[in-house]
């Protein structure tokens, strides 16, 4: 059975700050677990919307009761590959992503769609609303492990969420604080990132 995971949170900068935050994003200190990203593929279509697709690799974590269960099977999951797609529509202000893994999918596949949409806050200024919804859906042994490894991604999203938001606010600041520099910001990002 497929849990979910909603999520709805307003991010106070405007539209074209978090675009170019949103691919400047890794690395920051609080994605310490994001080993690499790789651009696979990006082009901007006749709408002039870019579209990117990325690799994302990351350290996870699992419970140690779901630790040993898969030691038995001959997994090691230590780093989990996740394959990113985003499309940025500049003009209506708008970014629809997806990611998921394309690894383990049998322990568990999770797939994040997300909105982000630029729009004006209550006092005025602009602000980006995300709307993110994950799904978790378990092939993994029996019926009630299933649901367990579920409901433990579901519980754990949260968290993750939040870290994200925190990232990307922290990226942001820093964006602006190098005033659209953009190697300047790479490279102090880079050695933030080697501190924590």
């Amino acid at each position: 059975m497929v849990k979910f995971y909603k999520s709805f949170y307003t991010h106070n900068h405007d539209f074209n700050t978090f675009s170019v935050a949103y691919f400047l994003r890794y690395p920051n200190p609080y994605a310490t677990h994001v080993i690499s990203v790789d651009t696979l593929e990006r082009y901007v279509d006749d709408q002039g919307r870019l579209h990117t697709k990325r690799l994302v690799v990351k350290r996870g974590k699992l419970p140690q009761w779901c630790k040993a269960l898969l030691s038995t099977s001959k997994l090691n999951i230590s780093e989990s590959m996740i394959l990113e797609t985003s499309i940025i529509d500049p003009r209506s202000e708008l970014i629809l992503s997806e990611s998921k893994n394309i690894d383990f999918t049998k322990v568990m596949r999770v797939v994040e769609t997300a909105t982000y949409k630029g729009d004006l806050g209550a006092d005025g200024k602009k602000v980006v609303r995300a709307n993110t919804t994950v799904s978790f859906l378990s092939s993994f042994g029996f019926d009630s492990m299933k649901e367990r490894m579920e409901l433990w991604g579901q519980r754990k999203m949260g968290e993750n969420l939040s870290r994200s938001q925190k990232g990307m606010g922290y990226v942001m600041d820093r964006l602006r604080e190098q005033g659209g520099k953009i190697k300047a910001f790479q490279i102090a990002m880079a050695q933030d990132a080697q501190i924590v």
